[in-house]
């Protein structure tokens, strides 16, 4: 090297004002170039010798082949838990609507406000009504009292004295006492009905402030402030928040009974990658006789992930039958733009152990594993399940001994 580099510093000294001088210093240039670009080929061949000499440390378990309940896959949406119209149950103006779609309300927020000035001198009106009905029955008390003070009377004088009073005298006054207890009960009556006017108003009252049923998100406004709504307009679409539902549509060749053993199902949601366990299995015995189809829902109470009515979800059910599969660990299965794949233990030209790539296809998940089809395995093949994130197609491998409480 340092002989080339000499070379060029006498052709840039001597023959730098000549033609041939540029054509021998062109020369040279090149030369180093190649001298330079041969040693950097051998240096960085010799780093991916190096690399691909290195095993990587990875642990596996064999494939085993089992006797598994049969699972298929059923695709369903996502329905709110409650979803309700809130409604008016006045007619009136809307005076108050600020509530936007998006926005989340708990129990008993106020939606919207309509006017209420007409009903609540109404009920003014009908609480001195009220009172007025009150006051005459204290006023029909005390000529009840009277008449039997009279009454009384006049019995005792004809006790007292034989002729003092007549007979037609004592018939009067027990016929007036009589329509005085009448007309005290009318009075009552009068008050106890004045008094359900009154808590009718009020409540009337109480229903021109629209509140939320349940805590949620609103999903729609109908209404608007300056808007007139009658009984029965909605103001506002609201749904709940937290518990969402799964909807499936099952067909009839699966056990009712078995779906109605299930306390949990695995829900997936394919667009996100998401899997969530449902509870509260719910299967509605009625059969569509078009479809041959029967709802089964599930409940999500998952707080990590965010769930909109409307999503696409599919869930694994069992069916009742039993197959064989080829059962792997989850951790095992690796994918990619091509699918599903995983690494099992092959040798090499050398000999040693290496990772071999095999794709797969993986019918449904049990207790201990991932219930698969695959052509390049067979019962008893080792494959990773730890360390199968470094690894690279028919890299080296080195198997590490498996723990105490762990065989393969």
């Amino acid at each position: 090297m340092k002989q080339v580099m000499k070379q060029i510093l006498c052709s840039v000294s001597f023959h730098k004002d000549n033609v041939r001088g540029a054509l021998m210093f062109k020369a040279l240039i090149i030369k180093v170039s190649n001298i330079l670009l041969a040693i950097t080929c051998t240096t960085l061949l010799t780093t991916i010798t190096f690399a691909q000499g290195q095993a990587s440390a990875v642990k596996v378990k064999p494939v085993e082949f089992k006797s598994a309940e049969i699972r298929r896959t059923v695709t369903g949406n996502l329905r709110a838990y409650q979803r309700s119209d809130v409604a008016s149950q006045e007619s009136g103006l809307v005076v108050t609507a600020d509530r936007r779609e998006g926005q989340i309300v708990k129990k008993g927020d106020i939606l919207a406000e309509l006017d209420s000035r007409k009903l609540k001198l109404e009920v003014e009106q009908a609480d001195h009504d009220v009172q007025i009905k009150l006051a005459t029955i204290e006023q029909r008390k005390a000529e009840l009292a009277t008449y039997q003070e009279e009454l009384n009377r006049r019995t005792k004088s004809q006790k007292l004295a034989v002729g003092a009073v007549s007979k037609e005298a004592i018939r009067r006054a027990k016929m007036v006492l009589a329509v005085a207890k009448s007309a005290q009960k009318a009075a009552e009556s009068d008050y106890e009905l004045a008094r359900a006017r009154l808590s009718l108003l009020k409540v009337r009252v109480d229903d021109t402030v629209i509140r939320a049923p349940f805590d949620g998100n609103i999903v729609r406004k109908h209404a608007e402030t300056g808007e007139w709504v009658n009984p029965g307009s909605p103001i506002v679409t609201l749904i709940s928040s937290g518990s969402i539902e799964a909807v499936f549509e099952v067909s009839e060749n699966f056990s009712m009974e078995r779906l109605q053993s299930l306390k949990t199902i695995t829900v997936n949601l394919k667009e996100r990658n998401i899997q969530v366990e449902a509870e509260d299995i719910k299967v509605i015995p009625d059969v569509d006789p078009r479809s041959r189809r029967y709802i089964l829902i599930a409940v999500l109470k998952s707080k990590k992930y965010f769930f909109a009515p409307g999503m696409s979800v599919t869930a694994t059910i069992p069916t009742n039958e039993k197959g064989d599969y080829l059962v792997i660990p989850t951790d095992s299965v690796m994918r990619d733009s091509g699918g599903e794949f995983a690494y099992k233990i092959g040798k090499g030209s050398d000999g040693n152990s290496v990772a071999v790539p095999v794709s797969l296809r993986v019918h449904f998940a049990i207790d201990d594993g991932l219930c698969i089809e695959s052509s390049d395995l067979r019962k008893g093949d080792l494959i990773v399940v730890e360390g199968n994130e470094r690894l690279r197609p028919m890299s080296p491998v080195t198997i590490l001994k498996a723990d105490k409480n762990e065989s393969y």
